[in-house]
């Protein structure tokens, strides 16, 4: 998570940068399981943004925060 942390801070809204691409799909199933995990998890704003931004996203609030992920 870490390096995914890094890299939104880098690229800025998206992590290929600044357009939506098929990497924040992927990456998006994948925090959600981490965020899923029943553990303390370290902050990370840059990841807390993407990822509340992704969500806004209606074929990712269908598809990837079905609780299926």
């Amino acid at each position: 998570m870490r390096i995914v942390e890094a890299q939104l801070q880098r690229t800025g809204a998206w992590i290929a940068g600044e357009r939506f691409t098929l990497a924040d799909i992927v990456l998006g199933l994948s925090v959600h399981r981490w965020k899923m995990t029943p553990f303390a998890h370290p902050e990370m704003p840059a990841v807390a943004r993407w990822y509340m931004a992704l969500n806004q996203r209606p074929a990712f609030m269908r598809h990837g925060n079905n609780g299926v992920a």
